[in-house]
């Protein structure tokens, strides 16, 4: 029987959200979670640049709705802060807090940990390989080029 893919992807994300989740700066601080992980780490890979919802939204391919309360979670937490934006009142820009910017700097070593040990083994040839087959897939699932940066 073949092996659905969908179900690969999944179950590789999930493992890897589970080891993220296991380290040691995750199972001490309670206030974060994967997801505010990853949005902090856009955070750090766009430093000094103006970041709107609709960013993160685009980046992490999720509904309004959804940024929307995982915002109004971390804003509740201390994590970011909504500030007016001078060009357009309509806007608000998402500037993380200095407590972000601790936990930044922890989630993303935390991150990495988790990054090691999922590439083990690999060779960078293999690694680029594997990339551009998630590239098609996000392409062949999204109809637009998934490469950003």
């Amino acid at each position: 029987m073949k092996r659905p893919l969908g179900y690969e992807v999944k179950t590789l994300a999930r493992m890897m959200k589970q080891r993220i989740d296991d380290t040691e700066f995750m199972r001490t601080n309670e206030q974060m979670t994967g997801m505010q992980g990853w949005v902090l780490g856009y955070f750090t890979r766009h430093d000094g640049e103006e970041i709107f919802q609709r960013d993160l939204e685009a980046e992490f391919r999720v509904r309004r709705s959804t940024m929307t309360q995982l915002l109004n979670t971390m804003e509740s937490r201390g994590l970011i802060e909504r500030v007016e934006y001078e060009k357009d009142r309509r806007l608000k820009k998402i500037v993380p807090t200095t407590l972000a910017r601790e936990f930044m700097e922890r989630s993303i070593e935390a991150i990495n940990e988790a990054e090691a040990q999922l590439t083990q083994g690999f060779s960078q040839q293999e690694l680029d390989t594997f990339y551009s087959f998630i590239e098609r897939c996000k392409y062949n699932l999204g109809g637009e080029s998934a490469q950003k940066e």
